[in-house]
């Protein structure tokens, strides 16, 4: 199993607190001899020493965040005596696990800290959403309002299936390393430079600046995208190329184009059509920017979930897909 993949789950990196993320890709891009500079705390590229000669530019580009949640009630410091503090959460994003609890994980300035977060019906049909420690850990970690908690980090692999949380998007981040080490070896008339972004779960901050930083040429977005029978879209079948979604609309003519290109390198690309949900893809046009934006993602299972599922033969061919449009869009 890839041990910077493994490096990435075991991050805790929710919106708005992608740190961790960042230092992964940056130590990845400047062991390949990339230079890294950060955007603020939105964004962060990579790009070649000598890269810059006047060529158009390609992004490459994927978010540093996954879903998890804040702490927003502290308990009362009259709460009388219990084994366990239970703290109140909002969403970031919108995080989901079945059943009643769902294993989590709290950062605040003293550490990481091991809990639970247990979903409780409210006398208004509604869930609340708590966060409990065990008293003795509480103590300890000192938490405070704006802590992050996110699922419980775990990677499993069975035949080709990868099963881990935050899958979306770690699995665009782990391509971002492996295309730093591939991408010197290309033909290609672009300058290639690679972006990673924060907040995309929540407000789509990070790619914004990204997009005013860079001003690209072309663009692709990589991120993960849902299993759907109804559109044929399966695991192992090859990556997805978006043609609509609630951030982005590829004309017919942009289509047949991406889909010649993968036809005469050998390769199979899905495609898939819906008007909900989105990537940072938007972020583009809203900066006043004409170029082309291909949002080609990974399908996935149990997208935001604690236990998501990819398919390791879609990661070898999104590779190999990003590299044909760098080498003949």
């Amino acid at each position: 199993m890839d041990s910077v993949l493994q490096r990435l789950i075991a991050c805790h990196s929710t919106p708005g607190d992608e740190n961790d993320v960042r230092e992964v890709l940056e130590t990845c891009w400047r062991a390949c001899g990339w230079q890294t500079e950060r955007h603020g705390d939105y964004a962060v590229t990579a790009r070649l020493p000598g890269g810059a000669s006047g060529r158009p530019v390609l992004l490459i580009c994927a978010h540093m965040d996954s879903p998890g949640y804040s702490v927003d009630r502290l308990p009362p410091a009259s709460a009388p005596t219990s084994p366990c503090a239970s703290f109140g959460v909002t969403e970031l994003g919108s995080p989901e696990f079945a059943g009643e609890t769902a294993d989590g994980l709290i950062k605040t300035r003293q550490g990481c800290f091991r809990g639970r977060l247990r979903a409780v019906a409210t006398g208004e049909g509604e869930t609340d959403i708590r966060f409990e420690l065990d008293a003795a850990d509480a103590a300890r970690a000192e938490v405070r309002q704006g802590d992050r908690v996110c699922f419980t980090p775990q990677l499993s692999r069975a035949a080709y299936l990868l099963q881990a949380p935050f899958l979306d998007n770690r699995l665009g981040c782990w391509a971002l390393t492996r295309l730093a080490a591939e991408a010197g070896a290309w033909q290609t008339r672009y300058e290639v430079v690679l972006g990673a972004t924060a907040s995309e779960e929540l407000c789509g901050f990070g790619a914004r600046v990204l997009a005013a930083q860079v001003r690209p040429d072309l663009v692709v977005v990589l991120d993960t995208t849902y299993e759907s029978e109804e559109q044929g879209v399966r695991l192992g079948q090859g990556p997805v190329l978006t043609l609509s979604d609630a951030s982005v609309l590829l004309s017919p003519k942009t289509r047949d184009r991406v889909l010649a290109i993968m036809a005469r390198a050998g390769l199979t690309v899905q495609t898939e059509v819906y008007n909900f949900s989105g990537t940072d893809a938007r972020a583009f046009p809203q900066q006043g920017l004409p170029c082309p934006v291909l949002p080609l993602l990974v399908p996935t299972r149990g997208n935001h979930a604690t236990r998501e599922t990819a398919d390791e033969r879609d990661l070898e061919a999104w590779l190999l897909a990003i590299r044909a449009i760098a080498e003949n869009y």
